[in-house]
C-alpha cells in the first residue's frame, strides 16, 4: 500500500470551508446555540481529524456512486480493523470540498470504497468508533438530523469517536 502526500491547499480549503459556514452559522441561527456543537461543522472543528489518502488495494472495486455513507459502513463492518469515518474531502479537479464518508485503517490511511484515491486529495472528518452509529440506510450521521441533532445537543459519549485514528486539525 502507497501513502499519498496530502495537498497542504486541499487540506486547507476543506478547513476553510469548514470555518466559513461555521461562521455564517454562528451569525445566523440562534436556535442550536446552546447546544454543545452548534452544528456539525463546529464538531468538526473541535474534534475532526485529518486522514491520509493512499492507493486503493486490489480486489476493492468501487461499490455504489453516491452512497458513500452507507457503502464505508457497509465495508468497515465486513473488514475487521477498519472504522467508519465522516467529514468533507476535497478531490482533485473539484473546487469545492464535498459532504462524504470513507473507511479508515489505525494508522489514519484512507480505505475509500466509493472515491478511487489519487494523490492530492484532502480528507477531514471524524473516525466514529461505535459501529452501533453507523449508517447502513444511505444516508450520513453528521448530515441527518435524526443522528446527528443528539450528539450537537448533549455532546459526545465516551467511545463514539477514534481521537487516535488520523492527524489533529
Amino acid at each position: 500500500m502507497m501513502t499519498h502526500t496530502t495537498d497542504a491547499r486541499c487540506e486547507e480549503a476543506v478547513l476553510s470551508y469548514l470555518r466559513t459556514v461555521t461562521q455564517l452559522h454562528d451569525r445566523s441561527n440562534y436556535a442550536t446555540q446552546t447546544w454543545h456543537f452548534p452544528s456539525a461543522y463546529h464538531l468538526l472543528l473541535r474534534h475532526g481529524r485529518r486522514f491520509s489518502p493512499a492507493e486503493t488495494p486490489a480486489g476493492l472495486a468501487p461499490m455504489e456512486p453516491r452512497q458513500c455513507f452507507s457503502n464505508a459502513a457497509l465495508y468497515a463492518a465486513r473488514h475487521p480493523g477498519l472504522v467508519y469515518a465522516e467529514g468533507y474531502a476535497l478531490p482533485l479537479k473539484v473546487d469545492a470540498p464535498l459532504a462524504h464518508a470513507w473507511c479508515t485503517r489505525p494508522d489514519g490511511t484512507v480505505l475509500d470504497p466509493t472515491w478511487s484515491d489519487s494523490p492530492g486529495r484532502a480528507y477531514i472528518g471524524l473516525a466514529f468508533g461505535d459501529p452501533q452509529l453507523w449508517p447502513h440506510d444511505g444516508g450520513g450521521i453528521l448530515n441527518d438530523p435524526d443522528r446527528s441533532h443528539p450528539l450537537l445537543q448533549n455532546g459526545l459519549p465516551d467511545g463514539t469517536l477514534r481521537d487516535d485514528i488520523g492527524r489533529p486539525l
